[in-house]
């Protein structure tokens, strides 16, 4: 569904229902480092001197975490958030349940149908896979809405009973086949692929890393109904900066340290990324609500509302920009370098920086054409 302008005539239309600014700007963030995809730092550092940049650039070959692993997930995240605002404002415009679960279905549907569609134009034919980024964010959120309307204990039971399920299922599957656990081309997600008649995944995704993903939804559902509640700005800034600092902690040490400081010791689960280990699970929500909180503290707590507005022309536009994005970068790319200057010899060097912010500014100002026409993609 496409939301073109608002009837109203006024320089600033209000919006209907509850919208929270700070998790435009934060899903705008994300999307930001996506579509700079490192900036060309990773070209232009020495890997050995900046490690610790240029590491933080690329996912993880298996264990451990890095900055570019957040990404997928802050989404999944910045998705539950919205949804209690989502309900509540359909709640408020008379639809019933069954309504909502008809429109949940759709929205699942439309996702991942787009993510097919993405994963074949990639491929260069047709390709049905469930393991793309918008396959898993359709199905997340699908099974997050099944328990949406249940309230704040039935929701932390159901992420519980998918970590805890998550991980029982691949340790019964690893014992019952007496080889180890965690590997990456023998696991039971592997065996529900092979079920589904999906091929090997070129970087060992899983259709089963849904119910993971699943639990990170309804975490950031959780927080939704803490930020919609009834405490004070400041009581909301301590509860989630608080949550956040126990997911990382937790995350962190019994992952046996696999995160951004490398200090290992015996892990209880690793932290794997490309089958959703609820240490990373935990580490991800961390990292993405301490992130959010302080957004939340600047934006809402302190009512700077202003401040959102750059980063919210990408959030307010995230699902058309990543579709645009994943279609189009190499036009974007073939333009910056149209203008790329060659003279002189610093800025040939700082060319993939260039290329880069070229690429940032030209789907920046896509979206900030739709922003002002209050033009809004969303399924």
């Amino acid at each position: 569904m496409v939301k073109l302008r608002d009837d109203d005539d006024s320089p600033e239309p209000a919006e209907k229902g509850e919208r929270l600014a700070s998790l435009d700007a934060m899903r705008g963030l994300v999307l930001l480092l996506i579509v700079g995809h490192g900036f060309g730092l990773r070209q232009m550092l020495d890997p050995q001197r900046w490690s610790w940049i240029t590491n933080q650039l690329a996912q993880r070959e298996w264990q451990g975490c890095t900055l570019w692993d957040l990404l997928q997930p802050a989404m999944l995240f910045l998705v539950g958030v919205a949804m209690p605002y989502s309900y509540a404002n359909r709640e408020a415009s008379g639809q019933n349940w069954i309504r909502q679960f008809a429109h949940a279905i759709k929205r699942a549907g439309l996702l991942i149908l787009l993510g097919v569609y993405l994963d074949s134009w990639n491929a260069q034919r047709l390709v049905f896979d469930l393991r793309g980024d918008l396959q898993q964010i359709g199905l997340a959120y699908f099974l997050a809405f099944l328990v949406l309307p249940l309230g704040m204990p039935a929701q932390g039971v159901t992420v519980a009973f998918l970590l805890i399920g998550h991980t029982a299922a691949h340790v019964i599957h690893a014992f019952a086949g007496g080889h180890e656990l965690w590997l990456p081309d023998r696991n039971v997600g592997i065996v529900i692929d092979q079920w589904l008649h999906l091929g090997p995944h070129s970087h060992h995704y899983t259709t089963f890393n849904a119910v993971s993903n699943a639990a990170i939804v309804l975490l950031g559902v959780l927080i939704g109904n803490v930020i919609r509640g009834g405490l004070t700005s400041g009581a909301k800034v301590a509860v989630l900066a608080a949550c956040s600092v126990v997911g990382l902690l937790f995350g962190w040490f019994l992952s046996g340290g696999n995160g951004f400081i490398e200090l290992s010791w015996v892990a209880i689960i690793p932290m794997i990324q490309r089958l959703g280990t609820w240490t990373f699970v935990f580490m991800a929500v961390g990292w993405t609500l301490l992130a959010f909180t302080y957004f939340y503290l600047i934006i809402d707590g302190f009512k700077l509302i202003s401040l959102a507005t750059p980063l919210a022309v990408f959030g307010r536009n995230a699902l058309f920009l990543f579709i645009a994005f994943s279609l189009f970068r190499p036009w974007a790319e073939r333009n910056a370098l149209l203008v790329l200057p060659t003279e002189p010899a610093t800025i040939q060097r700082l060319g993939p920086l260039f290329v880069e912010l070229m690429i940032v500014l030209t789907f920046w100002l896509i979206c900030l054409w739709l922003y002002c026409r209050r033009i809004f993609f969303k399924v």
